[in-house]
Order: structure tokens, then C-alpha cells, then sequence
């Protein structure tokens, strides 16, 4: 069974993201008037079928914005999908 990590350590982000070539990202996303740009990270070797435009950004604004947001990043250490990751609430 997988183990779930669910963290705001810049390092364990940054090292769950290196890991998988992924790269700080944020999605252009207006829909319905409502600006929302949702963080992601951007693997290269995944084809990402998303119909928004990821823009690059550096991990200086990418963690600046979680912390504003108050989330934190949740992953599966030795899960089925290695890419799998979603930003939840820091202090839930």
C-alpha cells in the first residue's frame, strides 16, 4: 500500500518534482470570468491533454502562491502513478 506525503517542505517539493523532471507551473485558465491560474508542475514526460496554456514560473513565486493559497502539495511515495500529486489545504 502506498504512502501518502502530504507537505509545504520546499526541499521534499522540489525533490518529489526533480525526481520526475517536473517544473513549477501555472495554468492560464479564465473560465466563466473567474481567474483562478491553478498551480501545477509540468513533467516533460507526461502528455498533458489539459486545454489550458501552461506558463513556466520559477519555485520562488510557485511557493509564494501555496503559502497565499494555504495549501500544501500531496503525493504517493511508491504509488501506482509516480506523477500522480494534488495541492490540498495546508492545515487540514
Amino acid at each position: 500500500m502506498a504512502k501518502t506525503i502530504k507537505t509545504i517542505d520546499h526541499n521534499l517539493i522540489r525533490a518529489f518534482a526533480s525526481a520526475r523532471n517536473g517544473l513549477p507551473a501555472m495554468v492560464d485558465q479564465v473560465e466563466d470570468g473567474y481567474n483562478s491560474q491553478p498551480l501545477r508542475i509540468n513533467f516533460e514526460e507526461v502528455d498533458n491533454n489539459d486545454d489550458f496554456d501552461l506558463n513556466p514560473v520559477t519555485w520562488e513565486v510557485f511557493f509564494l502562491e501555496m503559502q497565499n493559497r494555504e495549501l500544501a502539495l500531496a503525493y504517493e511515495e511508491d504509488g501506482d502513478d509516480p506523477y500522480y500529486y494534488e495541492f490540498v489545504p495546508a492545515n487540514a
